[in-house]
């Protein structure tokens, strides 16, 4: 059963399972489903503001797709949470149930090298997110080769 929530942007109670603020028209990201690809043509441009688990989207930045991911430390170590890329961003928001629920990690597109699937187990797979510099971020997530191939066209598009 969904309750009601208040938009992160003017504070009005809005049912989750509606997706936009009836008082101001935000469009608000709250799905809490494996995978989500978003078709874009619903995403109205009228919409004024755009929320991912209470993250603004940037100006003109709109979602592609989101699911339940874990970003890994070590080989033992990690935290669960979502992961959201954007036609501008790639980001990582923890859920409340971690040691550490204020986890926040963002990339910009323009600071990603390329995506690689790392570990196959079985419907989950990792994946590594290198940047430019070298760095790399590995994620556990579902469809990790479809993930791939979202990140790889959203870059081809910046």
């Amino acid at each position: 059963m969904l309750k009601a929530l208040n938009c992160p942007n003017c504070a009005a109670v809005f049912n989750p399972k509606d997706s936009t603020c009836g008082y101001c028209g935000s469009y608000i990201i709250t799905s809490e489903a494996k995978q989500i690809k978003y078709n874009l043509n619903e995403i109205k441009a009228t919409y004024k503001k755009i929320f991912f688990h209470e993250i603004k989207m940037g100006v003109n930045e709109l979602p592609i797709r989101s699911g339940m991911a874990n970003i890994c430390y070590s080989a033992t170590k990690s935290d669960g949470g979502r992961l959201l890329l954007t036609n501008q961003r790639l980001i990582f928001r923890a859920h409340a149930l971690n040691v550490n629920p204020n986890l926040y990690w963002e990339i910009s597109l323009g600071d990603v090298d390329r995506a690689v699937n790392g570990l196959n187990l079985l419907i989950s797979q990792r994946i590594k997110v290198f940047t430019k510099k070298d760095n790399v971020t590995t994620f556990v997530v579902y469809g990790g080769k479809t993930w791939i191939a979202e990140i790889e066209c959203a870059l081809n598009q910046n």
